[in-house]
């Protein structure tokens, strides 16, 4: 009985081992969220960025968070409407006749979901820009982004960085 026991103890601890070092590397898979997206938040509205001396009837709409501006991240089935409206538009404004354009339109044009092709649009641009390539949107793959210039809410043929 007590060998039985011995052996018993070993193979738990073994599991729980296997365990503990399971867990550390799902949180460190991509499709989870890291320390850094929880402390931006998930997209949910957008902001009209005031490009300076342009006056307020041009903007750039920009994915943002409420109280906390443009830093927030996206990524499979998250982020508002909006938001990722915002973000689809964009690639297939100012990043047209790429790879991640044709993406966003073979998979529902600007519908506002952060689907597959969303995602696999997002990992292209960000292998482009020589960020990390997990689909994810957020601050750094929005600053390599460009934007479109809107004016009195028309889109104009006008990109560039935020």
């Amino acid at each position: 009985m007590n060998r039985v026991s011995t052996k018993l103890r070993k193979r738990i601890g073994v599991l729980g081992a296997s365990a503990a070092v399971l867990a550390g590397g799902l949180t460190a898979s991509p499709i989870m969220t890291g320390a850094a997206h929880a402390a931006y938040g998930t997209c949910n509205t957008v902001h009209k960025y005031d490009p300076p001396n342009l006056g307020p009837e041009n903007y750039r709409p920009v994915p943002a968070r409420t109280g906390n501006g443009t830093d927030c991240y996206m990524g499979y089935h998250q982020g508002s409407t909006s938001a990722v409206k915002a973000l689809q538009k964009a690639i297939l404004t100012c990043h047209d006749g790429t790879w991640a354009a044709n993406q966003i339109r073979n998979s529902g044009g600007a519908d506002g979901i952060y689907g597959s092709g969303t995602v696999a649009a997002v990992e292209s641009l960000q292998k482009l820009f020589g960020l990390t390539a997990d689909g994810v949107y957020g601050p750094n793959t929005r600053d390599k982004l460009k934007w479109p210039l809107y004016y009195n809410d028309r889109a104009l043929d006008f990109c560039e960085r935020v």
